[in-house]
Parts: C-alpha cells; sequence; structure tokens
C-alpha cells in the first residue's frame, strides 16, 4: 500500500543512503529523492540550517545534510524565540491534510443554533476506544462551550474488524449523530450497509498525519492536543495553547 510505504520511508533513510553510497558532496533535491524510494521532489525543502534540507511525508519530517550523508531526526527550536519549528512544519502539514477532507465525510456536532462557534476541532475516533466514548458522553457540554466538533473515522484494530464494522454501520444510519451517540453508549449499532463509506479514507488519512491513538484532536492551526480532556480543560487550551491545563 502506498501510503503505508512512504510513511515509513523515513525510519528507513539511513539504510537508504548507506546502500546508495551518497555523501561525496552537495545533492540537490532532484538527486537527493532520486536516492529515497517514496520520496518526490516536492517533499524536499530547505531547512532552517545552512546545508541541511527538510525532507517531510506527510506530517513526518527529518533532516539530511546537504551531501546526502546524515540524518538528523528530533525538533528544530529557535534559541530566541523557543519556537518549535519543526513542530510548526508538521502543523502547516497537518491543516492541508484536514483542508483535504470533504466535509461530507465527517460526522459534525455543532452548538446549538444561534451559539456563536469560538473553535472547531477535528478529532480521529474510534467507537470502541473508552476515552473517545468518555469525550462523547461530554459531547453537550463541549458544543455548549461554543466548540464545533468534526468526527473522523479511525477504527484503531483496523480494517476487516468488529470496530471497523462498527463505524461503517453508524455511517450508514439513516441519523448518523444519533447513531454514533448510541454506539458510544455502548447501545445497539446500526448493522445496514449502504456502499462504500469514508471509514477507509479517514483512517488512511489518519496513519498519515501521525495518529497514534484515539481520541486524537486537532485545532484548527494543525496542532495536535493529544487525546481526550474535559471540556472546561479543551476550551482552556483552545483558547490559549501556551496554558496550563488540568485533567
Amino acid at each position: 500500500m502506498q501510503t503505508s510505504r512512504t510513511l515509513v520511508t523515513l525510519s528507513l533513510l539511513p539504510l537508504t543512503f548507506a546502500a546508495t553510497g551518497v555523501g561525496a558532496g552537495e545533492l540537490t533535491k532532484e538527486q537527493l529523492a532520486s536516492q529515497l524510494n517514496g520520496i518526490e521532489v516536492k517533499d524536499i525543502s530547505n531547512s532552517p540550517l545552512q546545508g541541511i534540507y527538510q525532507v517531510a511525508v506527510g506530517s513526518n519530517v527529518a533532516y539530511v545534510t546537504s551531501d546526502g550523508r546524515y540524518i538528523i531526526r528530533g525538533d528544530i527550536y529557535d534559541a530566541k524565540s523557543s519556537a518549535n519549528l519543526t513542530e510548526e512544519s508538521r502543523s502547516k502539514a497537518r491543516v492541508a491534510m484536514l483542508k483535504s477532507v470533504d466535509p461530507a465525510s465527517m460526522i459534525v456536532f455543532k452548538p446549538a443554533a444561534g451559539k456563536p462557534v469560538k473553535h472547531t476541532v477535528t478529532i480521529f475516533t474510534d467507537v470502541d476506544c473508552g476515552y473517545c466514548r468518555q469525550f462523547h458522553r461530554e459531547i453537550d457540554k463541549v458544543t455548549a462551550l461554543g466548540i464545533e466538533v468534526h468526527y473522523l473515522f479511525y477504527p484503531r484494530t483496523g480494517p476487516n474488524t468488529e470496530s471497523w464494522a462498527k463505524a461503517e454501520g453508524v455511517w450508514c444510519a439513516p441519523d448518523r449523530n444519533a447513531a454514533l451517540t448510541r454506539a458510544k453508549l455502548g447501545g445497539e449499532v446500526p448493522t445496514a450497509k449502504c456502499g462504500k463509506t469514508p471509514v477507509e479514507a479517514t483512517y488512511a488519512l489518519g496513519q498519515r498525519i501521525g495518529v497514534r491513538g484515539t481520541p486524537a484532536v486537532f485545532t484548527e492551526t494543525g496542532e495536535l492536543i493529544g487525546g481526550y480532556l474535559p471540556p472546561n480543560s479543551l476550551a482552556k487550551v483552545l483558547d490559549d495553547p501556551t496554558a496550563a491545563i488540568d485533567e
């Protein structure tokens, strides 16, 4: 599968370089891309450091010396501002990926009519995930705080599993919001089929964007907040990403 192959490419960079014997001089982006299976020229850019390229696949970021000899895995910080420049690159990539999602493939819970939307979060969720269920038990409190929730399915157990079937069953229900709520509260999950669902596409997106567990909560600026937060703590961190939170 192309997605899986490109996702692991960055972890294989040292082996690839060793096999190709690069390091004899500065490489162009085109030359570097030709040495790396699954990497295209568009994935390579200049980093903030002279003589070092940034290689990004989805939200995965690594750095390569311009002669292709050394790999740097880790984040680059601006010593003056303390800004995490690598995380900024990840966030930009996440924003682009999330904007590419068809809104019709989401299940959306909005604040009540007439109440302004202060924040929007995109959450990769699993019907059977305990913390996903805990979050959804408080969904009315979340939306009452002016937070709009865009759910994307990410069954952690993968294709051809019970959680995957539940996600597709919820999607095929006449009222998806109500079906998702019932499923997350341990109720009956619809079994109706409706042809192709977005579950496969959103699961693949989750892999590309770096989901490692659920719920995976992303802000409008592409920041991965992490997992479950109580409603008031979620609102606090959305209002001020630097604020300390009480879980």
